[in-house]
């Protein structure tokens, strides 16, 4: 049996896997981040010791998706964002001394696009793009059926491409990224709402939210553009909070990437919504064990 454990700024979610993939179980704990770095490894044990139940003895590995960049190799979390306190913290050193079974650790976007190529979207796909767009914007990329990681672990910062240099500042420092101007951060800033609100909004034909839709839609279509135009992928796979919008989302975006996207590339491609929603990035964890 596998644990996959989800780590995010507002609650840690965990699945208990059999090695068909199947659940047994699946939890929730806040992550209580403004309590600090201890607080959240308390947590993180607490759900570890909850999946554990009556299995302690069957479990075989421990996956983890966690926010921001990650030395695979070594399971160091380089530094995480809404995560007060968490720079170079080793993850895997830590729970491997706590619970003696074998731990791995990676980035929670990366844990997703696993989950969807093992349980999900990306099944039956060699080569596909995963985007995560939610608060911010992240990805992960399969290449052969194989999670590519770049030399350090860092690939798929796809949220931090720039498509406007002059466009508003992102979290990261520069300006004019994918995840400034087409994330639900991006969203709230033109609308002063949340997603769900916009998305209730435009499906009542308000005019304002559905420009902002629009637009989200354009700079989106542009990165998935530039991407298709890079990897010349089968599928790209949207999944994160806005992609709960569904046609309203996805038919803009289909449409606009045309422009952008070179001939062969665009026609081999389809767009798609991811299949897992919340319970991808535990299950993605899960899959790093398998």
């Amino acid at each position: 049996m596998i644990i996959g454990i989800d780590l995010g700024g507002t609650k840690i979610a965990g699945v208990l896997i059999d090695g068909t993939g199947k659940v047994l179980t699946d939890i929730q704990v806040p992550t209580e981040a403004s309590k600090g770095k201890e607080r959240v490894l308390r947590n993180i044990k607490k759900a570890i010791r909850l999946l554990y139940h009556e299995h302690r003895q069957e479990v075989s590995c421990i996956g983890v998706g966690a926010p921001g960049p990650i030395l695979y190799e070594k399971g160091i979390i380089v530094e995480a964002p809404n995560l007060p306190g968490w720079k170079r913290v080793n993850l895997k050193k830590i729970l491997e001394h706590e619970f003696k079974v074998l731990v791995q650790l990676d980035n929670d976007a990366n844990c997703a696009a696993l989950a969807e190529a093992r349980f999900g979207a990306g099944r039956r796909a060699r080569h596909f793009i995963y985007m995560t767009v939610s608060t911010g914007i992240g990805g992960g990329i399969v290449i052969n059926k194989n999670l590519y990681r770049g030399a350090m672990g860092a690939a798929g910062e796809i949220g931090h491409m720039i498509i406007d240099p002059h466009g508003p500042q992102c979290g990261c420092g520069n300006f004019g990224c994918l995840e400034a101007l087409a994330s639900g951060s991006a969203l709230k800033r033109m609308t002063g709402l949340d997603a769900l609100s916009v998305e209730l909004a435009a499906r009542q034909g308000d005019k304002k939210a559905l420009r902002a839709i629009k637009e989200i839609a354009h700079y989106l279509a542009v990165g998935i553009a530039n991407l298709v135009n890079i990897f010349n992928p089968e599928l790209v796979i949207i999944g994160g909070g806005l992609s709960n919008m569904r046609e309203l989302l996805l038919v803009p975006v289909r449409q606009e990437f045309k422009k952008y996207a070179m001939t062969l590339s665009a026609r081999s491609v389809r767009i798609v919504r991811a299949k897992l929603g919340t319970k991808a990035g535990a299950l993605g964890a899960a899959a790093l064990c398998l």
